[in-house]
């Protein structure tokens, strides 16, 4: 019996990420950087497998407003290759398809793969996806599935119709139970930005620090809003977004299961207090809080709130508000290498490039013996270097917290003004 093709709504805020791809290529972007070569064709075979299995990596959008669904297309993400590459994994400068927007609000595909033999020796696999489809989790999921293919392993499969919004209607109870929480308040960014040259487009820059940390999280938005309010006094605040996946579902999805909180830092806050923070919300349901009236969005046309936000947009980006907070803080956990590896490729370093969202987004991942923080920001946050100066600055803060034991590890900065 042929299988039921596979089909699962589109809620309204993978709908409203579909409006904010339109102004800024919103993705997930996750890089594998590592020795070794991969031939091509035997990189299609694997991606076609593991999507086989997944079906949800080749959606296609179809339906009209309400009715709009995530449909499986049967076409896997297509593979790139791209040789003699000067893009080094450090920057956006030189990196393959990073302005290219994936047009999935017009049928286009959701996702796709860049194999980059770069000049410095290195091999770099690029794998994209819109956000409006697929979030963190969802994107390490597949990669990892492409791996086990490469590997000849049997693979996990997912084929979960769920949607943050099913998750949400499913503890509406508690969350109605649950305290709301403290009011938004209009938030400052971590660097001015240049009045005279405020850009929309993303720019990002990656970190790479020795040794795993403890509460790094709550390190990260400390450091921030101590640097934040250096340049100005005001209120701090970060979105963090919880993965559903095991806290309040066992499915495994490709899709967006993902609430957001928002954390706010007070100035005599510390990483323990962040996290403390952290965990009462969660223990209180606030990812699975739904924004006031976002059911409303399914009704409303694309071209019409894609036109409203770029509007609203340098309101938005560049100034204190309360509909954006300082910036975004992700963890995205502890990471293997041999998942990310297979005969002929050996990872050392595996990362994902922050959203093109917001004043400033902050992932970082961990793979034992190291940390990799990127950091992604609208280009006016750098007109004058102010970005990099940040930047350089949180390597040198955190190179001083090492401990004794690994206090010789070096750092590399990206763009950092030396």
């Amino acid at each position: 019996m042929k299988s039921k093709r596979y089909c699962r709504p589109l809620s309204p805020l993978e709908r409203y990420s579909l409006v904010i791809n339109t102004v800024s290529p919103y993705r997930v972007d996750g890089i594998i950087e590592g020795d070794g070569e991969l031939d091509i064709n035997r990189l299609r075979q694997a991606v076609a497998h593991a999507a086989e299995a997944n079906p949800a990596i080749r959606v296609r959008l179809r339906g009209w407003l309400g009715y709009c669904r995530w449909v499986d297309s049967g076409q896997p993400p297509r593979v790139y290759e791209v040789l003699d590459s000067l893009w080094d994994g450090q920057s956006e400068q030189y990196m393959p398809g990073y302005e290219h927007r994936l047009d999935a609000a017009a049928g286009g595909a959701c996702s796709d793969i860049f194999l980059v033999h770069g000049r410095d020796g290195k091999l770099r696999l690029l794998f994209r996806g819109v956000h409006a489809a697929l979030d963190g989790r969802g994107m390490t999921f597949w990669i990892t599935e492409v791996f086990r293919a490469l590997r000849g392993e049997p693979l996990l499969g997912s084929g979960s119709l769920l949607t943050d919004q099913d998750i949400q209607e499913k503890f509406a109870t508690e969350v109605a139970l649950a305290p709301a929480g403290p009011p938004a308040k209009p938030c400052i960014a971590v660097v001015p930005a240049a009045p005279e040259a405020r850009e929309t487009r993303f720019i990002w820059r990656r970190v790479i620090l020795s040794g795993h940390r403890r509460l790094m999280l709550g390190k990260l938005a400390c450091f921030l809003a101590a640097y934040a309010r250096i340049q100005s006094e005001g209120d701090v605040a970060f979105t963090c977004p919880i993965d559903y996946r095991g806290l309040r579902t066992q499915a495994m999805s490709l899709g967006n299961l993902t609430g957001f909180i928002r954390l706010s830092i007070d100035p005599d806050d510390k990483p323990t207090d962040v996290m403390r923070q952290l965990k009462h919300r969660v223990e209180n349901f606030a990812d699975c809080r739904q924004i006031p009236g976002i059911r409303r969005i399914q009704w409303i046309p694309l071209a019409y709130m894609a036109r409203q936000l770029r509007r609203s947009l340098d309101t938005i980006l560049f100034t204190p508000n309360v509909h954006m907070p300082t910036g975004g803080v992700v963890s995205m956990g502890v990471l293997q290498r041999e998942d990310f590896s297979c005969e002929g490729f050996s990872a050392h370093a595996i990362y994902a490039i922050p959203g093109a969202v917001g004043k400033l987004n902050v992932v970082f991942t961990e793979h034992g013996s190291e940390t990799i923080i990127t950091i992604a920001a609208p280009a006016a946050y750098n007109h004058q270097g102010q970005l990099d100066v940040m930047i350089h600055a949180l390597a040198q803060h955190f190179k001083s917290q090492l401990t004794p034991v690994i206090k010789d590890a070096t750092m590399n900065v990206a763009g950092a003004m030396l």
